[in-house]
């Protein structure tokens, strides 16, 4: 049984039997404050803090009651009394937090209404899903209309002006338009343009005198770059010089 935390309680305790034969109710047994012990959330036992002894009520059955004090620990609340004349009685509760106590067993409780909204979102979602079906071809019987293809082309449109990536014009013209004639200096890193100029310099137009090789620009006598040979009759190796 769930207590709200920090709050008076008053339950029947019980029945209160006598101790020889098991089954004979004890109605005069006297019950006091020192008598009701409580262990909270594993705790030592410890007479209860509210001051009143039990009283009777019917067939052996004692009325007990707890303050704030009593009820302030989260967690279980054990409560026994072993009573001279009778068998040991005792009895469990859970003391919860007032905000969940509330949230269960109040007049104005939400839990049950927050269940029911889930259960109407989760009704919804099953809709949907036993519409598309487990494969998928549901989802074939959905329509297609100009609004959603004209969102669709917006939306992929703005996608590819945040990336920026060439156009087909933009391809077209890097194959029709000339590049600038221009070489890297010895040991620089190079540009693709460079880099291309370069092996057309040095499988092109060029002169060798003794060991050195002279590549010439696109004019065919203006010097682009020179490279070093290893010997003037049977080189082995060039180095470029320039």
């Amino acid at each position: 049984m769930f207590l709200k935390q920090s709050t008076a309680y008053t339950f029947r305790f019980g029945p209160f039997v006598d101790d020889t034969d098991g089954k004979t109710a004890e109605t005069g047994l006297t019950i006091s404050q020192a008598d009701v012990r409580l262990s909270k959330n594993g705790g030592n036992f410890a007479q209860k803090n509210e001051s009143s002894s039990s009283s009777h009520d019917e067939i052996g059955y004692y009325i007990v009651v707890l303050d704030t004090t009593d009820t302030n620990t989260v967690g279980e609340l054990l409560v026994a009394v072993h009573e001279s004349g009778a068998l040991p009685v005792f009895k469990t509760f859970q003391v919860v937090e007032e905000a969940i106590y509330d949230a269960v067993f109040a007049a104005s409780a939400t839990l049950v209404t927050k269940i029911d909204a889930i259960d109407t979102v989760v009704d919804a979602v099953k809709v949907v899903t036993d519409a598309i079906s487990t494969n998928g071809s549901g989802l074939s019987a959905v329509p297609w209309n100009s609004s959603w293809d004209a969102e669709v082309q917006s939306e992929c449109t703005d996608a590819l002006n945040a990336y920026d990536p060439p156009t087909k014009a933009e391809m077209d013209a890097m194959w029709t338009t000339a590049m600038t004639e221009s070489y890297a200096s010895d040991g620089a890193a190079m540009t693709p343009a460079q880099a291309l100029y370069m092996i057309l310099c040095a499988v092109s137009e060029f002169a060798i005198s003794s060991t050195t090789i002279t590549g010439k620009k696109l004019d065919g006598s203006t010097t682009a770059m020179t490279w070093t040979i290893n010997s003037a009759s049977s080189p082995t190796s060039r180095t470029r010089a320039s």
